[in-house]
């Protein structure tokens, strides 16, 4: 029981660790976006646009993460009995969705202006596309890569919680994307302008890539998929150390309930044993498999005997 208050007090402490970077990365956002719109107005590259949009999209990102941080902590026992511990991965889905799109605009738009440099080269016409890469906007674009960069090494001591773990890997990405973005632009302006549309559909690329399998791995984790064999051992292993009283397990399921998992045991005992003491045996093993940090709920099934088969328990529609 001490070691599972513990463990509680450890996931609160995450939970609050979570929401405050989640704080700090949407105000740090909202000044770096800012700052980019100045850059964007004063270059007129597209790759530093692209670089703004990235900003604008952290910023709707942090404040989803931010508000599911908050509902998640606010449990309602009547109308959520299992906590809201879902909200995070749909909320990370969400963002994936935001990216995806503003990165298949951004895209596009690069290729509009590789199609108009192109036809005023080869044919003359409109105008004749220009950068103006002062040092105002290549400070700061240094400036922007500096503290995405400090962001990420402070979530990424913190990655055991998955919304950490997202606002590291979107610190990360930002320094690359900020980087390329950066690079392109300027030499863009000092040696060939296509260099500019082609960053940014690089940088571009690169973040659709990235929250597509951000997305489908919180999809598939929404769908109940089943957990690594290697963790629904450990599990096994925790119900045969468990008690000597424990003649079998009948039945193991390890599946993802939102971002953690959800277990069911069948245990098998004596048909003798007295009802008290087999409730104490399945009451403390569902407290010590829930003590593991990755398990969200644990449910322990007691039998007599081992012979039917799983299937025929429930009925599946």
């Amino acid at each position: 029981m001490f070691r599972n208050q513990i463990l509680q007090m450890t996931e609160e402490n995450e939970s609050e660790m979570a929401s405050r970077l989640a704080n700090i990365t949407f105000f740090v956002n909202f000044a770096l976006l800012l700052a980019k719109v100045i850059a964007s107005a004063l270059s007129g590259s597209i790759s530093i646009i692209s670089s703004m949009v990235d900003s604008l999209v952290d910023l709707t990102s942090g404040f989803v993460i931010s508000v599911s941080s908050k509902l998640i902590k606010e449990r309602d026992p009547y109308l959520y009995p299992r906590g809201r511990a879902q909200l995070e991965p749909i909320s990370l889905i969400l963002i994936s969705v935001i990216m995806g799109l503003t990165s298949i605009q951004l895209i596009i738009q690069s290729a509009y202006r590789i199609h108009e440099a192109f036809l005023y080269d080869f044919y003359g016409k409109g105008e004749e596309p220009t950068l103006d890469m002062g040092w105002p906007t290549v400070l700061i674009m240094i400036s922007t890569i500096c503290i995405k960069f400090g962001l990420f090494l402070i979530c990424q001591k913190n990655t055991s919680d998955s919304s950490i773990a997202v606002l590291a890997m979107d610190h990360r990405n930002d320094c690359i994307s900020n980087s390329i973005a950066l690079v392109c632009a300027w030499l863009a302006n000092k040696f060939y302008y296509y260099l500019d549309p082609i960053g940014a559909i690089f940088v571009s690329f690169y973040i659709l890539h990235t929250w597509v399998q951000t997305g489908k791995e919180h999809i598939l984790q929404l769908s109940g998929k089943s957990a690594d064999p290697e963790f629904i051992n450990r599990i096994i292993k925790v119900c045969i150390d468990h008690d000597e009283r424990i003649e079998k397990l009948d039945t193991v399921y390890v599946y993802h309930y939102g971002t953690k998992f959800l277990v069911e045991v069948h245990i098998v005992l004596n048909e003798e044993m007295p009802l008290r003491i087999a409730h104490d045996i399945s009451e403390d093993l569902q407290i010590n498999i829930e003590s593991l940090p990755d398990v969200e709920r644990a449910f322990v099934h007691i039998d007599y005997e081992f012979e039917h088969k799983p299937q025929d328990e429930h009925i599946v529609s």
